[in-house]
């Protein structure tokens, strides 16, 4: 139970109450067993089922969880929520949407953490984990506040340990980090949405006051059909959304303008066009930008100490973010200027004899955002070392390649998280975008790093794109130590320039 304000919220304890919530949200098709059954807890991985727990199902698209629930009955599973009755002798709750269910009695079992912060989620292709941490670090004026996304769990302690992986866990996971997060005392949460999540109803079971919509491009359209059911994917943010709650859009995407908020509040950043949240006269520079944040037409200096143009749209969506939390337009201005930087987000790991950055850029988009940035601060070449991902969309490999010809002196192609798929079939796709275009071929990225140090000479900039904060690569299905900030020290030692 926590408090907000003045609402109480109590948390489910009987199969009974499970059931109430299945059938208020139109889910609950069946119900066999006894209402007065006391359930403890939930789970949705059968090897981590205790006494007392819910055993959550749904057909998935490698694993079938219905297939496991008699071994969590024999861990001590008391009852399970399943898309169809099995042949297991424990009470069972048919529902028509497994992971929608999950997400919604994860929540009222675990506890409605969602309803105890003020919660803002963020979606988009790229600027999610800048957006989010920025967002975090306005909103800490105020109070304590953390952050869910690809790099972890950040609270008032730092990042908790174990935490990084996927962009927005599991429903069951989600629910427990945000009871952890209110129980510590945490006054606001921001948690990154991804469109795999929103797809899979993992957050479904969050209460948003707040949902950022940073930018819509070409990603994932090996899951996604194609871009309109992207966009849909994506567009599940606004359901989630209290009724009272704020919508805040990116006002240069034009992506963003089929959005249908259903009455709740939407507010705008830009910076090129007209929005409630706008940056005016910007200045680029080698350590950061300076612009004239204007807000319903007051006006305050910015120096924001996070490199490249599309930092200032993420540093609006935060902003936008603190307006809606209450902070002071002055309280905003001056946090923006402490911005503290994000790792694997043009995380500058060397400055001599050239420079080294680290991006996680793996899209299209981000290439180009990311190294039409560099390329005016750089005085010499640019040179780009990067490959794309393995069991993944291959779509967007050609686009990739053929951004970072156009931008780069040298591309160097290379692997990334090759998986199950053969590292030289992928580097042919993307030689395909390269249209005869002059590149290096080295398919060890280690290698590749030492190649790009190698070739590169003073005033030079070289970007290792693709992996940023990731300290493994993934190689069929073992995940290799990785560490690219190690390894570039490594490299320069051995070049004796480091």
């Amino acid at each position: 139970m926590c408090v907000r304000g003045r609402t109480v919220i109590e948390t489910a304890s009987t199969l009974g109450t499970v059931s109430e919530i299945l059938r208020a949200a139109g889910l609950l098709r069946e119900f066999h067993g006894p209402e007065d059954l006391a359930v403890i807890g939930v789970c949705q991985d059968s090897r981590k089922a205790r006494p007392g727990d819910l055993f959550l199902a749904w057909r998935g698209d490698s694993v079938d969880a219905h297939d496991f629930i008699s071994t969590a009955a024999i861990s001590g599973a008391v009852a399970a929520v399943v898309e169809h009755k099995v042949d297991v002798e424990v009470p069972q709750l048919v529902v028509t949407d497994g992971r929608r269910a999950a997400a919604l009695v994860a929540r009222d079992v675990i506890g409605s953490g969602s309803r105890c912060m003020f919660t803002v989620g963020v979606t988009g292709t790229n600027g999610k984990t800048t957006t989010a941490l920025l967002a975090r670090h306005l909103m800490e004026q105020k109070g304590p506040a953390a952050a869910i996304g690809t790099l972890g769990v950040f609270d008032d302690q730092g990042v908790r340990p174990g935490t990084e992986g996927l962009t927005t866990p599991g429903p069951v996971q989600v629910a427990v980090f945000l009871q952890q997060l209110a129980d510590g005392a945490m006054e606001a949460v921001v948690l990154e949405a991804s469109s795999h999540a929103l797809d899979q109803h993992r957050i479904d079971g969050v209460v948003f006051d707040v949902g950022v919509f940073t930018n819509l491009s070409h990603d994932h359209l090996d899951y996604h059909r194609d871009i309109a059911e992207y966009f849909g994917a994506k567009a599940h943010l606004v359901e989630l959304i209290a009724s009272r709650g704020t919508l805040v859009v990116n006002g240069d995407d034009p992506a963003w303008s089929k959005l249908d908020a259903s009455g709740r509040s939407v507010r705008t950043f830009a910076v090129d066009n007209e929005a409630d949240v706008r940056a005016e006269s910007v200045r680029m520079g080698p350590n950061g930008s300076d612009f004239t944040l204007v807000v319903d037409g007051e006006r305050r200096e910015v120096h924001l100490p996070l490199l490249a143009h599309f930092n200032i749209e993420n540093a609006l969506a935060a902003a936008t973010v603190g307006i809606a939390y209450g902070l002071s337009f002055d309280e905003i201005a001056l946090r923006l200027s402490t911005a503290p930087p994000v790792a694997g987000r043009l995380e500058v790991v060397a400055t001599e004899p050239f420079k080294v950055l680290i991006d996680f850029a793996h899209t299209p988009a981000a290439l180009n955002s990311v190294l039409e940035a560099l390329r005016p601060l750089t005085k010499g070449r640019l040179i780009v070392v990067f490959g794309a991902g393995g069991d993944r969309d291959r779509i967007k490999r050609g686009p990739m390649a053929a951004t970072v010809a156009r931008i780069a002196d040298v591309v160097v192609l290379t692997s990334d998280n090759p998986r199950t798929e053969d590292p030289d079939q992928i580097l042919d796709d993307l030689v395909k975008g390269l249209n005869g275009g002059v590149h290096e071929r080295v398919v060890d990225r280690r290698d590749a790093i030492r190649f790009a140090f190698a070739t590169a000479q003073a005033g030079d900039t070289v970007v290792l794109a693709g992996k940023g904060h990731e300290t493994y690569q993934v190689v069929g299905d073992e995940r290799r130590p990785f560490d690219e900030r190690a390894i570039v020290q490594d490299c320069l030692e051995e070049l004796g320039v480091a």
